[in-house]
């Protein structure tokens, strides 16, 4: 019996058209837009409270309805980027600058999901205690890091995306 083998040229990739590679990278390229987007306002609703007390009602009581859009374009900058890299010659971790994007990304999903969801619930609680005139009874975390770390984190990912630097991840 003879075994027939491939020779080594690179990862297998998955047959895609065209059209369809350039969708995926479209989706991918608007959601990681989105997530930027988000992250400003996010940035500006915490910000604006601290230079006009005046705002700081209606700036926290909107707060947590920026939850489920930035684990929803998370999550969608994530499948379009594992799509891209099972069907592109760039791979899932078979470049440093393409594993490191995987990561940032994983770790930005969580500690929304894990960190700052909870603090955007509380945030519009003491919105709502405020706008009613109480006295807040919970404590707003100090949500000024999120949009700056998680801003910083993907504008690097998206640099990295436009230099894609040489350097293969070793395989032992």
């Amino acid at each position: 019996m003879t075994t027939v083998t491939r020779p080594v040229r690179g990862p297998i990739r998955l047959p895609v058209p065209k059209p369809a590679r350039t969708a995926l990278l479209t989706v991918h390229i608007v959601s990681t837009a989105a997530w930027i987007g988000l992250d400003v306002a996010l940035g500006l609703l915490v910000v604006v409270p601290m230079a006009a007390p005046e705002w700081t009602a209606a700036c926290y009581q909107v707060l947590p309805l920026l939850f489920w859009p930035l684990v929803v374009v998370g999550v969608l900058s994530l499948l379009s980027g594992t799509a891209l890299g099972l069907v592109t010659r760039w791979g899932l971790v078979r470049y440093w600058w393409v594993a490191i994007k995987l990561v940032v990304n994983l770790v930005l999903i969580v500690l929304v999901a894990v960190l700052l969801g909870p603090g955007l619930d509380a945030a519009g609680e003491y919105g709502r205690a405020v706008a009613a005139g109480e006295t807040p009874t919970v404590e707003v975390p100090r949500l000024y890091m999120p949009p700056i770390v998680s801003t910083t984190a993907l504008v690097v990912a998206t640099a990295l995306s436009v230099a894609k630097p040489k350097g293969r991840v070793r395989r032992s």
